[in-house]
């Protein structure tokens, strides 16, 4: 078979005019060292010089002379998957990843739980993360749009784009913007008209946000920095100078985000049960929910992923001995009460759930 084993897959997100299409054209005409999959939504206009490979119902793929492949999906993206591996194999054509371009108005959850919850689609991939594109020039004019910061909430990477037409004074507001609605992404910028195609391809891919056997070397160094009452990352998350931190909120308009740290050990049940309660209490609300949490009798950290109604626990690497044995939980969607999130994880740690 010609398509490698868990081949990673990207969803590329922004909101409409962010500069979503320019990127998918340079990766399809351009030279890459990488061979992509780019599937993108039926209203894309990516335009492409290549040669139909195959039709089949409302897919058509498409064979790009730098040895990547595009595919236009107007169905159900699991069967677009399927359909995907079933054509390449059959026309002896390889890829390395998958990269999904959504519409400019669309909700990442849908896609994002097509990963957590279909088991066949992990036989032959898995999600590496989700890129979220923002637009500097018009990111507070689309602030209020609830898909602008859908988009923001559920990204493990976010990419600013149009940096060069605004003033040092509006690029510190969309910082300021981006940085309350998902104080855990890492933020970059990128003119992708003029980009090299490895800076492009770092900024994409790589990102092993669902990997429950990673965990990046930033979210070690914040541990490290938190613990000593320092976050230079976006000015959130200082500790103070008690033994252990709790709960810190963003608000922008109805989007909250809450971070919640803490130096005691987790109880797992209690914190099953505290999950299941917030599942029940916000549902799709809930947009992301990730970290690591500290359990005592377990050598390694464990990695928590979830989004709206889907919340997954799993075993991740080792505790180093430099680093603090820390759990850092975020939380971000729509109306969440960051205070009963905060109080109800915080009933969660070993000496609180002695007590009870």
């Amino acid at each position: 078979m010609g398509v490698r084993m868990t081949t990673p897959v990207t969803i590329l997100t922004g909101f409409l005019g962010c500069g979503k299409t320019t990127l998918i054209n340079r990766i399809l005409q351009e030279s890459v060292d990488e061979r992509v999959a780019v599937i993108e939504n039926e209203y894309g206009e990516v335009g492409v010089d290549a040669e139909f490979l195959s039709r089949t119902g409302n897919e058509t793929i498409i064979q790009l002379e730098n040895g990547c492949l595009c595919c236009t999906v107007r169905g159900d993206l699991a069967q677009a998957l399927y359909n995907l591996v079933q054509q390449a194999d059959a026309n002896n054509l390889l890829f390395d990843r998958v990269l999904i371009e959504t519409t400019g108005l669309a909700d990442p959850g849908p896609i994002l739980q097509t990963f957590l919850a279909e088991t066949a689609i992990e036989q032959t991939f898995h999600l590496d993360g989700i890129v979220t594109v923002v637009d500097a020039e018009n990111a507070l004019i689309q602030r209020d749009r609830i898909e602008f910061r859908t988009q923001i909430g559920y990204a493990d990477r976010i990419v600013v784009s149009k940096e060069d037409r605004v003033n040092n004074e509006q690029l510190s507001k969309v910082n300021e913007l981006v940085a309350k609605l998902n104080p855990r992404a890492p933020l970059s910028y990128c003119d992708l008209h003029t980009v090299t195609m490895p800076t492009l391809f770092e900024h994409l891919f790589h990102i092993r946000g669902f990997a429950i056997d990673y965990i990046p070397p930033e979210e070690v160094a914040r541990a490290q920095e938190e613990s000593c009452g320092h976050d230079h990352d976006h000015e959130h998350g200082d500790c103070g100078s008690s033994e252990h931190a709790h709960g810190e909120a963003s608000h922008t308009d109805d989007v909250v985000s809450c971070v919640f740290t803490s130096d005691i050990p987790i109880d797992l049940s209690r914190l099953n049960i505290v999950l299941d309660g917030l599942i029940g209490r916000y549902g799709e609300a809930l947009w992301r929910c990730k970290g690591v949490i500290n359990s005592r009798g377990h050598r390694s950290r464990l990695v928590l992923q979830g989004v709206q109604g889907l919340i997954q626990i799993g075993g991740g690497v080792m505790w180093r001995p430099y680093e603090p044995r820390r759990s850092v939980l975020v939380f971000i969607g729509q109306n969440l009460d960051a205070d009963l999130i905060t109080e109800a994880l915080k009933a969660c740690e070993e000496g609180a759930v002695a007590a009870r």
